[in-house]
Formats: structure tokens, sequence, C-alpha cells
């Protein structure tokens, strides 16, 4: 096993985005390697884009315990009366930079620039819109006449019910839109959205025709990064009771990002522009 000095240049940070209400931010950098941990000065009041220019060394062996070879940067506000502020981190892996210099005796990667990624502070809260096309092949639950289907689309919490589609039977269309508040990450991982079709009676319980499911936990956290995502229309399998197939339902959804006034910022990753 080959022992070594691995020394870290800490040059600076752009594009940050600032943590403080009143006044710069106070930004400094945790620098994690294995079991070691080196702090850098504060650049006080350099807020979004501050200089460090300063060099930290560890201790690295190669090839070592397990496969951890990584730098992590930690990036923190300092705050004097209250909990330091955590801005965001990136990671640097260095296996192959320690491969080369165990063999060669020195080896040495070039000031780059490395992508922050951004903490999500407290959540991202937007508007989840729902298109309820139409559905086809529901197959009939009526005797006499035909069905009047509507559906009662759920998401978390929350319900919206769609119109009635009265008397177009088992190939309905609504041609709706629906809103849902979405918050990401949120509480829990339930993100689904939930369709339940019935059939409207007028002198007894509706009936439960089917339902489809879909999850929307992956547009979501793009529209979170992205300010805004979408599912284009699709078809999705529509189940009964005994969860055999009961047609299709066409829907499409988005998800736009909400802008508020308090700092919260939505997470993803942002390029440093340094």
């Amino acid at each position: 096993m080959a022992t070594g000095i691995m020394e870290v240049m800490l040059v600076n940070a752009k594009g940050l985005g600032d943590t403080d209400f009143i006044g710069d931010m106070d930004p400094y950098v945790l620098i994690q390697y294995k079991g070691q941990e080196r702090k850098s000065t504060v650049a006080r009041g350099q807020g979004s884009s501050p200089s460090w220019n300063e060099k930290f060394s560890f201790r690295a062996d190669y090839p070592g315990s397990g496969d951890n070879f990584k730098i992590t940067f930690k990036i923190l506000d300092k705050d004097t009366f209250s909990t330091d502020d955590f801005i965001g981190q990136t990671t640097i892996y260095v296996k192959d930079l320690l491969a080369f210099g165990a063999e060669k005796g020195t080896a040495q990667l070039h000031a780059s620039k490395y992508r922050v990624g951004e903490i999500i502070y407290n959540m991202a809260t937007g508007i989840m819109e729902v298109f309820l096309v139409n559905a086809k092949g529901l197959g009939d639950t009526d005797f006499f006449g035909d069905m009047d289907p509507y559906v009662l689309i759920q998401y978390k919490d929350q319900e919206r019910k769609s119109l009635v589609a009265r008397g177009q039977g088992s190939s309905p269309s609504w041609n709706q839109k629906l809103s849902f508040r979405a918050d990401y990450p949120g509480s829990g991982d339930n993100y689904k959205i939930t369709f339940k079709i019935l059939d409207k009676d007028t002198f007894s319980t509706d009936d439960f025709i089917g339902h489809a499911t879909i999850y929307v936990k992956d547009l979501l956290a793009i529209g979170v990064e992205k300010g805004s995502a979408q599912l284009q229309t699709s078809k999705y399998r529509v189940v009964g009771a005994d969860q055999k197939y009961r047609g299709e339902i066409q829907v499409g959804v988005t998800f736009t990002r909400k802008v508020e006034q308090k700092w919260e910022k939505f997470g993803g990753w942002k390029e440093s522009n340094f």
C-alpha cells in the first residue's frame, strides 16, 4: 500500500445564492476525506462569490481500505447567533488520481470548476395540473341505458371530481383540467395520482368501474429543478376491483413550481460560473 500527502487547493466559488436576509453571507468550507476533516477560513461578507485561496493537506493511502476515494466540500454560511446555514456541497472522486500518483510518484488535478448541489430549504411548492381527456373500453355497469361516468382524482389528501359524462357509456370524454397543490419533497413518499372511475346512479349508490394510478415523483423532482415539467397526454390501464383490465384512461400532467417571496431554494444542481 502506498501512502502520501494529498493537497487540496481551495480557490473560490460563484453563484452560490445568498441565505442571509440582511447583509451578505460569510461562507466557509468543510473539506472531508475518509475520516479527516479540514475547515477553511470564513470569507466574511463575500456573499455568493467567496474566495479562499487556501491549501489543505490530507493523508491518503492507496489502495487503502474501502472504495470511498472522494473529497466532499460542504459549503456553509457562518452565523453569529444561530446555527450555520448549509449552502450546498460538491464531491470530487480521486481514485484515479491516487492510483496514478502511487505508480508515478506524483499526480495532479488542475484547478477546475465543480457543480454545487443546492440543499432543499424546507420544500418546493407548486401547482400540479391534471388534464383529464377521456376513457375507452370501460365496459358498461348499467342494465338499462348507458353509463354516466365521472372520475374522482386523488393526490395525497386532496380530491377533485370531474364532470359527469352523461350517457357516454364505456367511452366517455371530459376534456377537463383539475389543479392540485404539490410539495416536493414533502411528507411521506406517496407521490401518486389515483383515478377512480364511477358510474353516476340516481336512485342507488354510484357503481365503481375501475381505477388507474400515475406515479409523479420524477415529474415533481424535474419540475422543482427546472421550474416546470410535463407528462405528455398518455393512455393508462384501468383495472377493476378484481384487478382485471377494464379499459384505459387518457391523461396528461404538468407541474409548475411556485416562486415564493421567502428564501427557499429548490433542489437540483446549479452550475458554478467561475
